[in-house]
């Protein structure tokens, strides 16, 4: 078996044809029949649930680690908050698989930085799956675009 992280943005951070895009590349890399998903169940939709449904679809095993608090470390709210998570998702996964966005929508209420403070670059938007990504033993980014596909 081989243990896939994917992860990346909150389906707020998507556009409709983004998100069309990236349930795409999911679909892709969860194709094969030895893939087990790992991902981290995030509350506010996006990569997270889409890979859990993509894999249901796939009948594919599945390893989800949600935070026990929606806090960062937990710390003095008696849970494993999103960085225990990310942790555990970076070491069960032998690739993570980053799935983000170039540019954020114009629909997007949340804060605004036109780079990846995790990256440090300006390819794709900032996602707390950069950082799992960055701890992983291999990571994969895929930067979804709106603009027209070449092919």
């Amino acid at each position: 078996m081989r243990y896939m992280g994917i992860v990346g943005h909150e389906k707020a951070k998507f556009t409709a044809t983004t998100e069309d895009r990236a349930r795409a590349i999911i679909r892709e890399l969860l194709a094969p029949e030895d893939v087990v998903l790992v991902s981290g169940g995030c509350h506010l939709g996006g990569i997270d649930i889409w890979a859990e449904e993509e894999a249901d679809k796939l009948g594919r095993t599945k390893v989800i680690y949600k935070p026990d608090v929606l806090t960062w470390d937990g710390f003095g709210f008696g849970g494993r908050g999103f960085k225990q998570r990310n942790l555990e998702i970076a070491e069960k996964s032998d690739v993570v698989h980053c799935i983000v966005v170039e540019s954020m929508p114009a629909t997007f209420k949340g804060r605004k930085r036109d780079y990846c403070y995790h990256c440090k670059t300006a390819a794709h938007v900032g996602s707390g799956g950069c950082w799992t990504a960055k701890r992983c033993k291999e990571a994969v980014w895929h930067v979804v675009s709106a603009g027209p596909v070449n092919e």
